[in-house]
């Protein structure tokens, strides 16, 4: 059987539109994303009670869950002005993070949440294009959907 695969350049991250609340665009310009979902866990040494000079089996206990991501590509002067809106906010805004196109009901998967933009990097160099690259972090539950 041959899997069902993503288009790379349908993993995305959206925000919202700060005109229109409920409403997600994505900015302009980013050609490459990486969604990073780590669990914090406690480490608890248990002991063999029948053999107490056996090694303990470490038990985890999981403490939390974090998301960052980042996502690089050119810098687009229409998507220029959101990055730094959400940048230069000391709040944290709404966003999704897409796996699948955001209108493919069959496949389509999001994260919804609010974000922190911790990272605005901009570059260029002569005879090229300029590039951006921005980083995020969760501020809270995020919560896993199928696109209906």
């Amino acid at each position: 059987m041959k899997p069902t695969t993503y288009v790379g350049s349908n993993v995305a991250f959206y925000i919202e539109d700060a005109n229109s609340p409920g409403t997600f665009l994505r900015p302009c310009g980013l050609t490459s994303h990486t969604f990073s979902f780590s669990k914090n866990t406690q480490d608890v040494n248990v002991p063999d009670c029948d053999d107490y000079e056996a090694a303990a089996w470490v038990e985890r206990g999981v403490e939390s869950l974090d998301f960052s991501g980042n996502g690089s590509g050119i810098l687009a002067a229409e998507a220029v002005e959101d990055w730094w809106a959400v940048f230069n906010s000391t709040a944290s805004i709404n966003g999704r993070l897409y796996i699948g196109a955001n209108t493919d009901t069959t496949n389509g998967h999001y994260w919804d949440g609010k974000f922190h933009i911790t990272g605005f990097e901009v570059n260029g160099e002569r005879g090229g294009k300029a590039n951006i690259t921005v980083s995020m972090v969760s501020d809270g539950e995020l919560t896993f959907n199928t696109v209906t």
